[in-house]
């Protein structure tokens, strides 16, 4: 009864998957170390900013204060705008190599590497 089974050979089958868990596993840990990043960069800032503030003693330097930062949201809007954009560019990388895992995992083994894989058995 089980001789009439045909042979398949599922050592590839685990391939993709574990390529899929490699890439998962890089990208979310470079997403959540660039997070982090950014979380410190963002408490020193405010930190900073707090100490400058604390120290205005006149019009002058609330002036100079508020013209600084007002410098400061440009720049950052513009770092926000240069982030999305290698969002973007990250994220189309990541799905072009999810599709070609995918597809390689989905083509077909050739008749003559299936031969050589019962001949290495």
């Amino acid at each position: 009864m089980f001789n009439t089974i045909p042979t398949v050979d599922f050592s590839a089958f685990g391939t993709p998957v574990q390529k899929l868990i490699e890439l998962n596993t890089a990208t979310f840990t470079k997403a959540l170390e660039a997070q982090q990043a950014a979380v410190e960069k963002q408490t020193a800032q405010v930190q900073a900013d707090f100490k400058a503030f604390t120290e205005i003693k006149d019009v002058e330097g609330l002036t100079s204060f508020v013209t600084a930062k007002t410098e400061d949201a440009k720049a950052n809007f513009e770092a926000l705008k240069s982030e999305a954009e290698t969002l973007a560019q990250n994220t189309q990388a990541y799905f072009a190599e999810v599709q070609a895992i995918l597809t390689e995992s989905l083509t077909p083994v050739a008749p003559a590497a299936k031969a050589s894989a019962k001949k290495a058995a």
